[in-house]
């Protein structure tokens, strides 16, 4: 059984035990996260797709560790003004293993 859901801007396909990478969530590691937003839950016996979410549905998972990505660089600069800005960013992001997916009742 797998399922799709929405996270922020993003879309995951997921089943129990996977461990996917999502944008930065409070939690301590071992907090359980509840993602509600289920675009499609599918199995054996078919899929059941929603309209736009499937009602009852969501996904539980369960937070692992937090880290930050690799440093990007950002620079802007106006040729022959002597205008020259250098700035660094490093998104954070949390690991989440997914324990369920919840189906509706």
């Amino acid at each position: 059984m797998y399922a799709i859901f929405e996270d922020g801007s993003h879309q995951y396909r997921v089943s129990a035990g996977d461990r996917i990478v999502v944008d930065s969530r409070e939690g301590e590691p071992g907090a359980t996260i509840v993602f509600p937003k289920v675009l499609l839950v599918a199995g054996t016996d078919g899929a059941t797709i929603g309209r736009p979410f499937v009602d009852g549905a969501s996904v539980v998972a369960e937070v692992v560790d937090h880290f930050r990505e690799k440093k990007i660089i950002i620079q802007k600069f106006r040729r022959r003004k002597n205008v020259r800005r250098r700035n660094g960013h490093r998104q954070p992001h949390t690991v989440v293993r997914i324990v369920e997916v919840a189906l509706p009742n």
